[in-house]
């Protein structure tokens, strides 16, 4: 298998935070299981200063399988990622505790096997390029 990209590992992240807020709707129940350092980064990209969530988590909560709400907290990820590069190992280290939950090995699990999602690197030489199954 092919190694996952940050992008793939983001959206993982992004779908399994997601669900757990739709059913216990609580950040600090999902930023408990993590170390020190990546509550540390990932903290401030989804909680005010006070400890209140910030608007891209309060929208997730309330209609988490919106793609555009989803699409917005992978773009928190991102720029957070953008602004502080070695935070890519807090990314992976969030990325491997919520696979080895039964909910996230799930979630990931369907997202790594979509016919839709490239886990490698694509070169077109020029042409068209599609995922899936091109219908």
């Amino acid at each position: 298998m092919e190694p996952l990209t940050t992008a793939v590992m983001i959206s993982s992240i992004v779908t399994y935070l997601g669900v757990r807020l739709s059913k216990d709707k609580s950040v600090d129940e999902f930023l408990s299981d993590l170390t020190k350092a990546a509550v540390s980064w990932i903290r401030p990209l989804f909680l005010n200063d006070d400890g209140s969530e910030k608007e891209v988590i309060t929208q997730l909560k309330e209609k988490a399988d919106s793609p555009a709400r989803q699409k917005a907290v992978e773009s928190v990820l991102e720029v957070g990622l953008e602004e502080t590069p070695a935070a890519k190992q807090h990314i992976k280290e969030i990325f491997e505790k919520i696979s080895k939950t039964k909910e996230g090995a799930k979630i990931i699990n369907n997202i790594t096997n979509s016919k839709n999602v490239n886990t490698g690197n694509v070169n077109t030489g020029g042409g068209n390029f599609r995922l899936g199954d091109n219908k």
